[in-house]
């Protein structure tokens, strides 16, 4: 298996073994909706499930072992609470959130089986969106909010610690971008985690070292549709 790396001031992808290190720890901070968008994204294209939005069951555990060559892991995954309008929307719409809210709801009990922890933070809710460059007209959308201020700070705060392990931050968020730079002054190494497909540079500039996952990793840790 081959991982992207990149380190600090480098511009070139490195090539790394699978093989386990051995004694290393790691504390892994996960933007979970944007991860399981990606991840339900991948098998949705290759005809592995239905529909995007429908409930999976995956080793999300078996996966970060595998993808970061770390049996030793402290996992945390942040999640949103569903806010429900207090106004009217379509019927559509809001069959949408009751079907994110169930689907949410097995997933979570998934992970919290497999030893991970989970952070409730900000919110999923709807909002009004931008024009239409066509039409002119806006639309209701779902919009994360508040996951990314929650990362910053327990970033900042792991990094404060005397006895510090190496951390993980599986998110794409260039907001996360001044965090990773506070953790960096405080001695924190900060790997970036995500997949190849979808790299933000930017964030990937400023870790100390990048590590990405591919369609076969994603496949390999599936374990069914029901």
């Amino acid at each position: 298996m081959l991982f992207a790396i990149i380190g600090v001031q480098r511009s070139v992808l490195a090539k790394a073994s699978a093989e386990f290190f051995v004694g290393e720890s790691m504390k892994v901070l996960i933007d979970g909706e944007n991860l399981r968008h990606r991840l339900a994204g991948i098998l949705y294209q290759r005809k592995k499930i239905a529909d995007k939005n429908a409930n999976f069951k995956f080793d999300l555990y078996g996966f970060l072992q595998d993808s970061l060559r770390t049996k030793s892991l402290d996992v945390v995954y942040y999640t949103t609470r569903i806010k429900q309008p207090d106004y009217k929307i379509p019927v559509n719409l809001q069959k949408l959130i009751t079907s994110i809210s169930e689907s949410n709801r097995r997933w979570i009990a998934d992970l919290t089986n497999q030893d991970i922890s989970i952070v409730k933070s900000g919110y999923l809710s709807v909002r009004e969106s931008n024009k239409c460059v066509h039409c002119g007209k806006k639309t209701l959308v779902l919009q994360e909010k508040g996951v990314d201020v929650r990362i910053a700070t327990d970033l900042v705060i792991e990094s404060q610690k005397s006895q510090k392990k190496e951390i993980v931050l599986g998110s794409s968020d260039s907001d996360l971008i001044p965090a990773i730079q506070a953790a960096a002054r405080l001695g924190q190494k900060t790997t970036y985690f995500c997949y190849a497909g979808w790299l933000n540079r930017a964030v990937a500039t400023h870790a100390y070292k990048t590590i990405t996952f591919d369609d076969a990793l994603v496949l390999k840790h599936f374990k069914g549709d029901k």
